[in-house]
């Protein structure tokens, strides 16, 4: 171990070159005043003494970092913090259950040794990205919990009630219908990698644009599970679920009914266009149509703009209310292009939907984004470990429609 003598040796050297310091400033102010200016043996003088002051604190420095390495350094050259962190990373990338002293390790570690970090900006940033580019849960219903899997009751919105008059025994009146569901939360993550010279070296913040591209994945990966998810590793999807032709008092609960074009891969000819959008529309009974919205991908759109009733008036009509429905209305209905992931038009395809969201589609988030910043498995490479807990399925399938692109 470093003797203490020598921190002591060179404390006091720094002090003398302190005092020196001083005294030479005090020349220098009596040459200024004498000469107008300070003469270039005492600058040089200055300059040299501030060099042995700076080296004299790092040397310090340098001593006092020894010391404490030494005291707490074991046989791997790792510090004590730093070997506790170390087995906790492992042991959280691998799904262990973590001692209360490699937790508190995990959560501490600075970020010079690595470790683990979830910090509130990069979260933030994370979520707002997820939020800003996934279409789905910017219209669905969206719900927080601490359990695996979530269960609820979906009322159908079918009251019943009878008329009577006064003395007369009141008869039993149909029993009300409940839809039932369960969603269980799914795992969504990216893992990217980059070595420590990249980052060092970049002329730009390679760490922001790492945390930028798992974030846009993650809304990437939203946008396509929410629509198209197999239900298995993935949300189920709302585009996967049974349809039927048949109307809400017929089909089965869970089955959306869907409506037919009447051509193969494309609209019927004008006027006969735009009559399946209103008929899906009118479908929705109020309480729905009234937080409806068209969605589809742009491509869909630019053929939906294009249908004309039978006097040549376009469906689609264009909005001044640029905050709900910046790409207008079709039957007084927002239009939302914003599906990138919904089918193109083809033979039989699903292209269209109408519908509330909000009542539709239930999701689930189990918890944030989850940030591992990993520096110490590899000390050549930083590895980040991106996780969120999510998932999702339709809870009512009255409140939307289908159009199929089918004759």
């Amino acid at each position: 171990m470093t003797d203490i003598t020598e921190v002591k040796k060179l404390i006091d050297d720094a002090g003398n070159a302190v005092s020196q310091l001083r005294q030479s400033q005090q020349e220098a102010i009596a040459e200024v005043k004498k000469h107008g200016d300070v003469l270039a043996e005492t600058k040089s003088k200055q300059d040299a003494i501030q060099n042995d002051i700076t080296g004299l604190v790092q040397a310090i420095q340098e001593v006092k970092a020894a010391q404490s390495a030494q005291i707490q350094t074991g046989s791997d050259g790792l510090t004590k913090e730093v070997r506790e962190a170390k087995s906790a990373l492992f042991k959280k990338m691998r799904g262990m259950q973590l001692s209360d002293t490699e937790q508190k390790a995990l959560s501490t570690i600075t970020n010079p040794d690595g470790g683990y970090l979830t910090t509130s900006d990069t979260t933030g940033r994370i979520i707002q990205r997820i939020r800003d580019n996934s279409p789905v849960r910017r219209f669905a219903n969206v719900k927080n919990t601490g359990k695996e899997t979530v269960t609820g009751l979906i009322d159908n919105g079918r009251n019943s009630y009878s008329w009577g008059f006064q003395g007369n025994t009141p008869s039993t009146t149909a029993t009300k219908q409940f839809g039932q569901y369960e969603i269980k939360v799914k795992k969504l993550y990216a893992y990217p990698t980059a070595t420590t010279e990249m980052l060092e070296d970049a002329d730009y913040d390679i760490e922001a644009m790492i945390v930028n591209d798992a974030a846009q994945g993650f809304a990437e990966g939203e946008a396509h599970g929410f629509l198209l998810g197999n239900g298995v590793l993935q949300p189920r999807g709302m585009m996967t679920v049974a349809t039927a032709y048949t109307g809400d008092n017929t089909r089965a609960w869970g089955t959306v009914q869907k409506f037919k074009t009447g051509v193969n891969g494309g609209f019927a000819a004008t006027p006969n266009g735009g009559k399946i959008l209103i008929d899906a529309a009118m479908s929705l009974r109020g309480a729905y149509r009234a937080g409806a919205i068209w969605g589809m991908n742009r491509f869909t759109f630019a053929e939906a703009m294009k249908l004309q009733d039978s006097d040549g008036n376009f469906i689609w009509q264009p909005t001044w209310n640029l905050t709900d429905s910046p790409f207008g209305m079709i039957l007084g209905i927002p239009v939302v292009p914003d599906f990138d992931h919904m089918a193109d038009i083809a033979n039989d395809s699903l292209s269209m939907f109408v519908g509330d969201l909000n009542q539709a589609y239930q999701i689930v988030d189990r918890r944030g984004v989850n940030v591992i910043r990993d520096n110490i498995t590899n000390p050549d490479v930083v590895q980040w470990y991106f996780t969120k807990r999510t998932g999702g399925d339709l809870v009512n399938s009255e409140a939307v429609r289908f159009i199929e692109f089918k004759a």
